[in-house]
């Protein structure tokens, strides 16, 4: 008689550490390919007429059309879900349209919702511009760091709380743990924003949040392809996949999961790279003359706090102040050599740009001043450069006003 094969084990049923799991996490033992292979395919074979019907009315599991499932996108969101701790993931085509499904699946025909002022440029006009025309209305919260006034923004039809942590582009760090008993207290869920933080240094989940948001265009891609993730309970994710994800497609391509997946191998080492980098800068920034305020959760009066709350560091934006407005930042802008003018966050290459007139130049003036964000404000993602390179950099940028 032949022996009975033995059982294949999951990974998911083996306690791994980060490291490994940004290469191993949503994987088996069962697995063939060194890499995730690239399913660059649209449809997928429904065998019988009855699994056709069972799959399409959500009863079986199992790949059907790619705008709803694919293998290799499939591989993505469970690496991600591991590493954040979630039970699953859904993988969308940028981190804006993750948060535009989450919205519409939660808050659609007459829903609230209630977020932090310190928020991206463009979740920030979405959710005051954009979600009133789909019936959905917000309030910003414009002391994020108050209980009271998240509790005055709370309303009947409140559908869920929200927070980006750290923020961009002041780097405020924010208690999770305490924001979600907040939120379990009205019985509404915290979701998270955490693309600056990433999984290395913060899992939002472990300490109390129910979703948690990517934008995988920054530190998961390192620079190379688009994308955005939802995270949370595998129920909610299958819901969100059956219903508006199914029929608004936002689906992400799967040669750019693929890519994804390749590069949150190295996360760990290169956010740890981001880290040190912002650190050595930051701090070259705080002691000069020409500077106003430093934002980085090493330096201002929440310091202790922030170190923390976020005891693994803070990941690589950063921004500072220039003294004399946006006339002085424009000229140190234009003088830095080094230092990419370009919008993302996350690259290999140290990058600059001007917030109050370019990610969040859909603010208004009042709501950026509430937002900590001046005239005179430079946001720079930090590279992994040799951290002497930029100080020098910059400081020649400086003595030019």
């Amino acid at each position: 008689m032949p022996k009975k094969s033995k059982k294949i084990r999951k990974s998911a049923s083996v306690k791994l550490r980060p490291k490994t799991l940004e290469i191993h996490g949503g994987g088996s033992i069962a697995d063939i390919e060194i890499r995730p292979g690239l399913h660059r395919v649209i449809g997928f074979s429904l065998g019988s007429f009855e699994r056709a019907k069972r799959l399409f009315a959500g009863l079986e599991e199992g790949f059907i059309y790619t705008r709803v499932n694919n293998p290799t996108v499939d591989k993505l969101e469970k690496r991600l879900a591991a590493l954040e701790g979630a039970e699953a993931g859904l993988a969308a085509s940028s981190g804006m349209s993750a948060i535009e499904l989450l919205a519409l699946h939660f808050a659609h025909s007459g829903g609230h919702i209630v977020t932090s002022n310190r928020i991206y440029g463009g979740t920030f006009h979405l959710f005051r511009e954009r979600m009133p025309a789909l019936g959905i209305q917000t309030t910003f919260v414009e002391d994020p760091f108050d209980d009271k006034a998240w509790e005055a923004a709370i309303r009947p039809n409140t559908k869920f709380l929200f927070v980006e942590n750290p923020s961009n582009p002041t780097l405020d760090v924010f208690d999770i743990k305490h924001l979600a008993q907040l939120a379990h207290q009205h019985k509404l869920p915290l979701v998270v924003d955490n693309t600056l933080a990433t999984p290395i240094l913060l899992q939002p989940i472990k300490l109390g949040a129910d979703i948690v948001i990517h934008s995988l265009s920054k530190y998961m891609g390192d620079g190379e392809v688009i994308g955005g993730a939802i995270l949370g309970k595998k129920s909610l994710m299958d819901d969100m996949r059956a219903g508006w994800f199914r029929d608004t497609g936002p689906c992400i391509a799967p040669d750019n999961a693929a890519i994804l997946c390749y590069h949150i191998e190295s996360l760990f080492g290169r956010v740890k790279e981001h880290c040190r980098n912002a650190s050595v800068v930051a701090k070259f920034l705080s002691r000069h003359p020409k500077v106003a305020q430093v934002f980085y959760p090493e330096y201002g009066v929440r310091k202790t706090l922030n170190q923390r709350l976020m005891p693994q560091g803070f990941g690589g934006l950063m921004a500072f102040e220039v003294k004399g407005g946006e006339k002085k930042a424009k000229a140190v802008l234009e003088s830095l050599k080094l230092f990419w003018h370009a919008a993302n966050i996350g690259e290999a290459r140290s990058l600059v740009i001007h917030p109050a007139t370019t990610t969040h130049g859909q603010l208004t003036p009042p709501e950026l001043k509430k937002a900590g964000i001046s005239a005179g404000t430079l946001r720079l993602s930090i590279g992994r450069e040799d951290p002497q390179d930029l100080i020098d950099d910059l400081s020649q940028a400086l003595k030019k006003i």
